[in-house]
């Protein structure tokens, strides 16, 4: 019954953290995977500071799959990530549709 009750309250926090009012994919940012070959992935960022797990400096950024709704958990150091002026919907939308989705920035979306 404990592996159920983890189970369940984890993809609880998973999807409220995509819709309703607790959201919390709300700061998109650009991961260098590899600077040799200028490797990027984007990604959320989770938790900004992660001394409780003896890692200061670093940070937890989720990376979604496309077309799934899993992914990836990146501990990095905080200089790996750089902060994107995109509205999370539209990080979200262009990561899920594999990149087929455009991107506008939230200057362009206000624009519009």
């Amino acid at each position: 019954m404990p592996l159920i009750s983890t189970i369940y309250s984890s993809l609880k926090e998973l999807t409220s953290a995509f819709v309703g009012n607790k959201k919390r994919f709300d700061k998109p940012v650009l991961v260098v995977i590899n600077k040799e070959v200028q490797l990027r992935k984007l990604g959320f960022v989770t938790q900004r500071e992660l001394k409780a797990i003896n890692l200061p400096g670093s940070i937890a950024v989720y990376v979604p799959h496309s077309y799934n709704f899993s992914g990836d958990l990146f501990i990095l150091p905080k200089d790996s990530v750089t902060p994107l002026d995109i509205a999370s919907t539209e990080v979200m939308k262009f990561i899920v549709s594999g990149g087929v989705a455009g991107l506008q920035s939230t200057e362009e979306q206000e624009a519009s």
